[in-house]
């Protein structure tokens, strides 16, 4: 991986009106904007409804699309409640978290879009619930959810999280990732929960789960994107899925870049790849 290419861009970006329910232990806050179809943004690790879809125009692109646009932050992120132990974070709970926004908000058949943990999360979903949505994008993500790198050590973002400084931290992702999460001011050591969490469940995609998933799918990524791999087998291995690679895009600048909108927008509007 060159680390070069992955840029982290930091922001206290709050949206003013954001709600919340109540879950088993704690609460989900969300942002429900624009009328029409609906879509749901699903965030990544250490980032929030703010980070990447509102600071990045996500949301105000959508509800101009006539859409409405709820976008929740994940547990453990943003103003949802903190959890601290890591068995609270599993792809399970999460993807539960998110069809219990749905249910609450009373949406028929939405669309989905998730970022990096935000795409597994909306393949859980789909995996399970597939009958209760419409289509599914997945940003930042590609072959290194089928074939993950065994050189990464498993407790490396959990370990950056609870360092006294991300200063010489001997991982550079996870050293970045530090500096992203402190830079929007959020809790520390529920991030490393929840990395441990996600990290215990082991390698949960292989192709044969992938394939059950019937849903019109568009999986995203930057040609510069290592931390994703390429989108191409990952859509590949599911039953009705599209692949577009992006000129330029890294990981974690992709979703401020016009063409890799263009290539969502073209998709949820029907557009052929």
């Amino acid at each position: 991986m060159q680390n070069s290419r992955v840029k982290f861009i930091t922001s206290k970006v709050r949206i003013s009106d954001m709600a919340s329910f109540a879950i088993e232990g704690g609460e989900i806050a969300y942002s429900d904007q624009g009328t029409g179809d609906g879509v749901i943004l699903v965030h990544g690790f250490a980032a929030s409804t703010a980070e990447n879809w509102a600071k990045a125009g996500w949301i105000q692109m959508l509800v101009r699309a006539q859409r409405r646009v709820v976008a929740l932050d994940l547990r453990g992120h943003g103003h949802s409640t903190k959890f601290h132990q890591p068995a609270d974070y599993t792809l399970h709970a999460m993807a539960g978290d998110v069809l219990a926004l749905v249910e609450h908000l009373q949406i028929k058949k939405p669309d989905l879009i998730g970022f990096s943990l935000g795409a597994r999360v909306v393949l859980e979903l789909l995996r399970v619930h597939g009958d209760r949505f419409l289509l599914g994008v997945l940003c930042g993500v590609g072959e290194a959810m089928l074939n993950p790198s065994e050189e990464r050590d498993p407790e490396a973002f959990a370990k950056a999280m609870e360092a006294p400084s991300p200063d010489g931290f001997a991982d550079d992702m996870a050293r970045r990732f530090r500096m992203f999460a402190e830079g929007q001011g959020q809790d520390l050591a529920a991030l490393a929960a929840c990395s441990r969490g996600l990290a215990a469940m082991g390698r949960p995609w292989t192709r044969e789960l992938l394939a059950g998933i019937k849903n019109e799918m568009l999986v995203v990524a930057g040609t510069g994107d290592d931390l994703a791999g390429a989108p191409e087998p990952l859509a590949a291995a599911m039953g009705n899925a599209k692949s577009k690679r992006i000129p330029g895009c890294g990981h974690m600048d992709c979703l401020t870049q016009p063409m890799f909108k263009a290539a969502v927008m073209d998709f949820l509007a029907g557009y052929p790849a």
